[in-house]
């Protein structure tokens, strides 16, 4: 009988590991021409990569126009499967451009950190003793890991107590222009090894928590002669119905989870298209989120929309956990390319802003679908086009 469990796997060549998955799968000479007409990278790029690679995985790499963010124009790269996406997002994009376009800004002043570490102790005690050893220690912890590393500086820590000989470290960073996730992780485990000296504890582990990341605020006003729109057969629904469509929409999303989910899987459709043409983890983005939008006790919408007189009004809150030094962007030159020469960010706060803008774009096209054409409608024209 054939097993998947092959020894030294990861230290077969890429021509190698093609053959173990022919005999296995018993792939023929047309399946393995495949596999290997897919590959578009050079076996030096694609070992450098990592862990098991047979070949890369093409998506197309597409541009949003219209976007004008902070004052400033935007071509955004996206990278996704569903045309329709960045269709919708255009349409929105070209909405918000014409009302004088997305203001979004990172919160300096925010309760969740760009980063942050967590520290869990175990065999404590006394957590009450423990907890004030520590935070009577606290500037000392910052301090002396803070020397450790250049270019991110852990600035807070808290203590929380889940169970009787349980206490959790948070430890709070600001990375710089990186995501953070590794230096977070770092002086968790830094400070760790302090902790243990001052206090009576066990460390057990030390790992970056994803409910962290640069908190953004997007907002645009828009006139209510901007929202107006039409189906194909003509029939028309005026500013004023798709503003009050919306605002309906995202009252029924702040009182039903069912609705929410969906309106915010329906943001994090743009967000994710930008993280993935910019070497982002996407995952964490995705974490973050929903906890964010859970923040509350209660699941609710990242955007809400409303109306003020003339003028529909949008907002949306979100974690942007990302960067653009570190990571995995330096294995991936598209990734770079849509950093560096399509976006021209210079840091990271400017990539948040942007992906935060793009969520905001990409709802307002949705909310305005289903308040007037329809999903099924809605997704026709790039169909045409697709396949015309």
């Amino acid at each position: 009988m054939k097993s998947s469990l092959v020894p030294g796997f990861y230290k077969l060549s890429i021509d190698e590991r093609i053959e173990v998955l022919r005999d296995f799968l018993d792939l023929n000479v047309e399946d393995v021409a495949v596999l290997k007409s897919l590959c578009t990278l050079g076996f030096k790029e694609l070992t450098s990569i990592g862990e098991n690679p047979v070949s890369n995985f093409e998506l197309p790499l597409r541009i949003a126009n219209g976007f004008k963010i902070n004052g400033v124009d935007y071509f955004v790269p996206m990278v996704v499967e569903e045309a329709s996406v960045v269709a919708g997002v255009c349409y929105g994009a070209k909405i918000c451009y014409e009302s004088g376009g997305i203001t979004s800004h990172v919160l300096k002043e925010s309760n969740y950190g760009k980063a942050a570490g967590q520290i869990q102790l175990i065999n404590v005690d006394d957590p009450v003793e423990v907890e004030r050893k520590i935070l009577a220690e606290k500037n000392y912890l910052l301090e002396k890991v803070n020397k450790e590393h250049r270019f991110s500086k852990a600035y807070d820590l808290k203590v929380q107590k889940f169970e009787d000989e349980i206490l959790v470290v948070n430890v709070y960073v600001d990375p710089g222009d990186a995501m953070g996730a590794a230096v977070a992780s770092d002086m968790a485990e830094s400070i760790a090894r302090e902790i243990v000296k001052i206090v009576p504890c066990v460390c057990n582990a030390c790992i970056v928590s994803n409910f962290s990341g640069r908190h953004v605020k997007a907002e645009v006003k828009i006139p209510v002669d901007k929202l107006s729109r039409k189906n194909v057969k003509g029939k028309v629904w005026s500013g004023e119905e798709v503003k009050n469509g919306i605002v309906w929409l995202s009252r029924w999303a702040e009182k039903d989870m069912y609705r929410a989910v969906t309106h915010n899987k329906g943001i994090m459709n743009g967000v994710d298209a930008v993280a993935v043409a910019t070497g982002q983890d996407w995952r964490a983005i995705e974490s973050a989120n929903h906890a964010f939008a859970f923040r509350s006790g209660c699941y609710l919408p990242l955007s809400k929309w409303r109306s003020e007189g003339n003028y529909l009004i949008g907002e949306l809150e979100m974690l942007v956990p990302c960067g653009i030094i570190g990571g995995e962007i330096k294995n991936f030159p598209k990734a770079e390319f849509a950093l560096r020469k399509i976006l021209r960010v210079k840091k990271a706060d400017e990539l948040a802003e942007i992906m935060a803008a793009v969520g905001l774009a990409q709802n307002l096209a949705a909310l305005s679908m289903l308040a007037t054409i329809g999903l099924k409608e809605g997704h026709q024209p790039h169909r045409k086009r697709i396949f015309s």
